[in-house]
């Protein structure tokens, strides 16, 4: 009578080891495509703040204010008399790409918190779309300086 030893084969044991690596890639798939997602959604989120602050610092200082949306260079600034107050390189940052109709889109925010129709460099709405991977924001902005999801 033979004593059977107890424990796993080599080729047991590589079987283990090789569905482990196939469920882990997948996992891995499917962690870098939400990770996408949520990167563009986070830049359309700092867009719309970005937007936001315009108004405040157009609103504040009783001057108009431009908000510039630099899709070739994906970044978006914000300024006040002159001089800059704030710039966000999207790229940089969050690793998003800005794509839109126009290479600058400027939005121009008066005293009393509407977008100057025209200072504008569009007359009817637009879109921006904020791109990461296979994520994808897109917001439609309106004459006035609304934005819509």
């Amino acid at each position: 009578m033979r004593k059977r030893s107890s424990g796993f084969t080599v080729i047991e044991l590589m079987v283990a080891i090789v569905l482990g690596g196939i469920l882990a890639q997948m996992a891995i798939k499917g962690f870098g495509m939400v990770s996408s997602r949520l990167s563009a959604r986070e830049a359309g989120t700092v867009f719309q703040g970005m937007l936001a602050r315009t108004r405040a610092q157009a609103i504040e200082s009783g001057l108009t204010t431009v908000l510039l949306a630099d899709a070739a260079g994906d970044s978006v600034m914000v300024l006040a008399n002159g001089r800059v107050v704030e710039t966000i390189r999207f790229m940089e940052r969050m690793g998003v790409d800005i794509q839109g109709p126009e290479n600058v889109t400027r939005i121009c925010m008066n005293p009393r918190g509407f977008a100057n129709a025209r200072c504008n460099s569009f007359e009817s709405s637009i879109e921006l779309s904020f791109v990461s991977g296979t994520g994808t924001e897109t917001l439609t902005i309106l004459p006035l300086g609304q934005v819509r999801k």
